[in-house]
This record gives structure tokens, sequence and C-alpha cells, in this order.
């Protein structure tokens, strides 16, 4: 035979071994994705069955020799488990992957005395690894043997010789077993290491801080480490688990520090008036803002400060106003006197920082204030005009004057102008989607106040859903109220609209003297609890809590099965008892009621916590 006829032979001998060892490869491959199929859809019995005989075909696969051990797990056939994983570690003695499979199947088999032995097999291995300690520790997780986990990862920092090991780690599984002082300890461990990363570490701390006793305890560290550090972190740290607990007054000296420590001028102090101002504390807020301007904080942010001061202040005048009572011929004494600090501090920005951002927004807050609070239109409507005469017109503070323009134009009874500054936030391409949803909910109401109740619905129907926004549950109501009315009693709903647009002009006796004979006059109009409802609130601006209390109960005991404002109705029955009679028995009694009659309500919780307050509960 000559030499390349020998040669062709050799070749033609090596494609086939090779076709013929590629066709084993796929087909392995096929039944090994078979297996696979057969494992994620719970049939283990045919996963294992494949899995068995791949591996017997090629035992060096650890693929194979994994899926099988997973089924073998799944069915809890322990014993088969750990002998296939024992023979695999008689070829890899030293594998530490295979030794703490190996405890994992003991443990799983409820042999902890021989799962605990083969963990130590593989420290020991190489006692000094980390890695090794790390991936025990993470095998004793897996069976929820989270104490056993923590120690591990303690004794390998001893045996590694770095007690800055495993931090993060070991951090995150103290506080899954709710050794929250520990974990705080462990994350300001690591923020020693890496104090560019207290936010992230606050971002892990929030993983529990909600909790008041996790919170407490994470405070309760933070304290002491500071005593034997003065590390402006810890100080950080601290405010803000005050902050995350509400605790404003503790957290507010703790600002003061960090202020004093990072040389930041007031800076420090006034970003904790911002945050507490956001948050409604602003009795705090009033105070970090003060302090800022003492300072003083620098130039370019002291009118900012101010301006803060001011609204905070005038939010605190607010919580102090009981009242809602402005008699149709001036303002109430008490209330006045109660805005003054805050008009006088806005008139100061004013005068010291003329045709600014700041001078408009304080003309804006003076305005709101003489109209909301003092009902003095003509003063009001005379600082939302100075807001016009220096801001620029495309300025989105001037769509918030409109608005409030136009209210005050309609509580005058001048709807045409009203309408006017409505139609200009509608028309203006910069304002917000917000300020002409606004505006258009204020131009359906004009037309409501006119008896053009379909007008008053296309305006109304075209306001995009935003729930969030101040004005959106009336203008819900509006558009529910005109739906269910417009049509059935269009005569007698003209009536209903006039009575509401004299109470919009705190008319108070007229509107109760309309909205009274109406109801007496079309008793079964479907009208008549809304009208109710209307009736009790002007009487209760009016002071004559006993006629608003018998106005409610008959709303109860008239409409028991129909009207859907009876929750609510029995809840300012309650109010009235609580705020404006100081009969606390009462109360308790009314808030009760609802409860039991209303549980659905969404006033339940209100109702709940003032039950708590009138007991004397702790919250």
């Amino acid at each position: 035979m000559t030499r390349p006829c020998i040669a062709y032979l050799l070749v033609a001998g090596l494609v086939v071994l090779s076709l013929r060892a590629s066709s084993q490869t796929s087909d392995a491959n096929n039944r090994y994705r078979l297996a696979q199929s057969y494992e994620q859809s719970g049939d283990f019995e045919s996963a294992i069955k494949l899995y068995r005989d791949l591996a017997s075909a090629d035992p060096t696969n650890y693929m194979f020799f994994d899926g099988l051990r997973r089924s073998l797990l799944h069915l809890k056939r322990y014993d088969e488990a750990i002998g296939l994983i024992k023979s695999r570690l008689a070829q890899s003695p030293n594998d530490v992957n295979l030794l703490c499979m190996y405890g994992s199947a003991y443990y799983q088999s409820g042999n902890e005395k021989d799962a605990i032995t083969a963990w130590e097999r593989a420290i020991a291995i190489d006692p000094a690894n980390q890695n090794i300690y790390r991936l025990v520790a993470n095998t004793m997780m897996e069976n929820r043997l989270l104490e056993r986990a923590a120690e591990m990862y303690r004794r390998g920092r001893v045996a590694c010789n770095d007690p800055n090991l495993f931090t993060m780690e070991l951090a995150q599984l103290l506080a899954v077993t709710m050794d929250y002082a520990g974990a705080t300890q462990e994350f300001l461990r690591y923020l020693s290491q890496a104090p560019g990363q207290l936010g992230y570490v606050q971002s892990r701390l929030a993983q529990f801080t909600d909790k008041q006793e996790a919170r407490t305890a994470a405070i309760q560290v933070v304290r002491a480490a500071q005593k034997s550090s003065d590390d402006v972190n810890l100080h950080r740290l601290l405010g803000w688990l005050l902050l995350e607990g509400k605790q404003y007054d503790d957290a507010f000296e703790v600002y003061k520090e960090i202020d004093r420590f990072s040389n930041a001028q007031g800076n420090e102090i006034f970003s904790f008036a911002e945050r507490a101002y956001k948050e409604g504390a602003y009795a705090a807020a009033a105070e970090a803002f003060k302090a800022a301007i003492d300072i003083p904080l620098a130039p370019q942010r002291l009118p900012f400060a101010k301006f803060g001061y001011a609204l905070a202040m005038k939010e605190l005048s607010v919580q102090a106003d009981s009242s809602d009572v402005v008699p149709q011929s001036g303002s109430v004494p008490e209330s006045r006197s109660r805005y003054a600090t805050a008009i006088d501090y806005f008139r100061r920005i004013i005068a010291e920082y003329p045709n600014t951002d700041h001078a408009a927004r304080s003309y804006y807050q003076i305005g709101t204030i003489q109209f909301t609070k003092y009902f003095d239109l003509d003063g009001a409507l005379a600082s939302f005009n100075a807001v016009e005469q220096f801001v620029p017109p495309m300025n989105t503070v001037l769509y918030d004057v409109f608005l409030k323009t136009g209210e005050v134009l309609t509580a005058r009874g001048d709807t045409t102008a009203a309408a006017g500054r409505f139609r200009r936030v509608v028309a203006a391409s910069n304002a917000t989607p917000d300020q002409q949803d606004e505006a258009t909910y204020r131009l359906a109401e004009l037309e409501y106040f006119k008896g053009n109740f379909e007008e008053a619905l296309r305006l109304l129907q075209t306001i995009s859903a935003n729930t969030k926004a101040d004005y959106a549950n009336d203008a819900i109501q509006l558009l529910t109220f005109l739906q269910e009315n417009s049509i059935s009693s269009a005569a007698p709903l003209k009536e209903f609209a006039q009575a509401d647009l004299l109470s919009r002009q705190k008319k108070y006796s007229e509107a109760t003297t309309a909205l009274q004979k109406l109801i007496d006059k079309n008793p079964q109009a479907l009208f008549v609890d809304d009208g109710l409802m209307k009736i009790a609130s002007l009487q209760t601006s009016l002071r004559q809590y006993a006629d608003a209390l018998a106005t409610y109960q008959r709303l109860l005991d008239q409409f028991k099965e129909s009207s859907i404002a009876l929750d609510k109705a029995q809840f300012n029955i309650a109010a009235l008892y609580d705020y404006r009679l100081n009969e606390k028995t009462k109360a308790l009694t009314a808030y009760e009621k609802l409860l039991a009659d209303y549980p659905a309500s969404l006033l339940v919780d209100q109702a709940r916590k003032r039950i708590r307050e009138l007991r004397g509960d702790s919250l």
C-alpha cells in the first residue's frame, strides 16, 4: 500500500472518531438539558435517572454531579446525596466547596454533628484563608444557622488577624437576627474604614431603623462611639437617626455640633431646618432657621433662611389658630394677632430684598394670609397685585398669584374678572400641569355658580386625575355632585349653586337660610344630604354648635341607607364635641360610634388616634 493511501486512511479514521465524539457530546448535552427541564418542572425522579446516567458516563463532569446532588436533596434522599458527595471527595479531599456541600447534606439529614465536622475539615485546609470562612458562613446561612454563621465570621477575623474583616456580611446577618446594636457596631466599623460611604451606611441602616427598638439601639451605639471619637461622621449618623425617629429637638442639638465641628457657618443648621420644615416640624424648623440667620449664613443663602423662617412662623400660626370662624364684617382679632409675626417678617424680607423672587413670594404669602385668615379682600388683592408689578411675565410664581387673585375676585362677586385670571393660567405654556388643572377647576366652579352645568361638567372632565393635588378632592366631589343632580334637579340646583356662592363669600347666614328653604321645597331631591352637610358646616362657622349637631344627626337618621357622607357626619359630630364644646366624654363616644358603624371609613385611623389621645393611652 502506498504512503498516500495510508495517510488517507489515517485521516479518514480521525474524522470518523471526531464525528463519533462530537455525536456523543451532542447527545450528552441534549440529555443534560432534558434533565434540567425535568428538574425545573419538579419531576425529580426523571431528572435523577438522567443525571445518574450522565454522571456514570462522565464522572469528572461537575454539572452532571451537581444536578444529581440537587435532585436527590429535593427528594430528601440524603443518604444517597451524602454518598455521592463522599465518592467525589475521595478524588478531591481538599475541595472546600465539596466539604461545604457535604456538611450541608448532613445537616439537612438531621445530623448536625457530622455537618459541623465537615465544615471544620474545610476550615482546617487553610485556617488563615478568609474566603474559606466566608464560604462556610454562607453555607451555614443557607441552612438558617445564623448565629453559627456570625460566630464563623468572628472566628475568621481572629484567625486572619484582621478585626475589620466581614463587616458588611456580619452587619447584615446581625440585622436579620435582630441584634440591632451589633449590626450598628459593624456598620460603624465599616464607616471607619470607608468614611466616604456614610450615605451607603445610612441606606443599610434604613432597612431596620423604621422599627423603634432598632432605631433606639442604633442611637445608643452611635452615642457610645462618640465618647471615644470626634469623627464628624458619627454626629452626622446620629443626627440622621434622630431625624428618622422624628426627634427634632435632639437632632437640632446634634446638627449645631456638626456645624461647629465642620466650620460650616450655619449651612448644616440650614439644611436641618429645611428638612424639618418639609416634615412638618415647624417649631424646630423656625428655631433652626433663626439660628442659621444669627450666625450668620453666607449672604447668598441668607434670604432663603429668612424666607424659610417666615414660612415656619406662618405654619406655627396655622397650627395655633383653632378658629375657623371669620365674621362677615371683618377678621377674628386673636387670629389676626397670631399671624402678625409671620406677616411682619415677610414685610422685612420685602424691604430687605426688594424686587426679588423672595419679595414676590413674601407678597404672595401675605396675600394668602389676608385672604384665607382675615378675609381682607382688598388687602389680599393689593398684595397679589404687588407681585405682578415686578415679577417677569413668564415666572411661574405669577400663576399661583393669578389663581389666588381669581379666588379673591370670586369672593368679591366679580366672577368675570376671576375667570380672566384663571384663563391666563390655562393658556400659559410654561404653567405646571397642576396649576393648569387647578385653573380649569376654578373655571368649572364659576360655570357651576352661574348654573351652566354642562360647561362645568365638560371642564371638570378635562382635568387629569392627579389625586395628590390640593384641589383634587373638591374637583371630584363637584363632578360627582353635578353628574347626580344636573339632570333630575336642574332648576333647584341653580339655587343650590347660588347658596354655595354665598358661602364662598362668607355670607354664612344668608347661605344657611337659602339652603334650608331649598331643602324644605325639595325634600326628595338627591342633593338634600349634601345640603345638610353644608348647612351643618355653615352653622359651625357661625358657632351655632347645637344646631350643627342637630343637622348632622338629621343627616344620619334620614339618609342612613343612602348617603355617602354618613361617616364624615359622624366624625364631625365627634370633632364638635371634642374641639368646640370641650365635652370629651361625648367626643369619645362619638369617635367610637364611627369605628363601630363605619369600619371601612377613611377617617377610622384618625378617629382611633384621637381615641387613644382622649384615653391617655401611649401612642
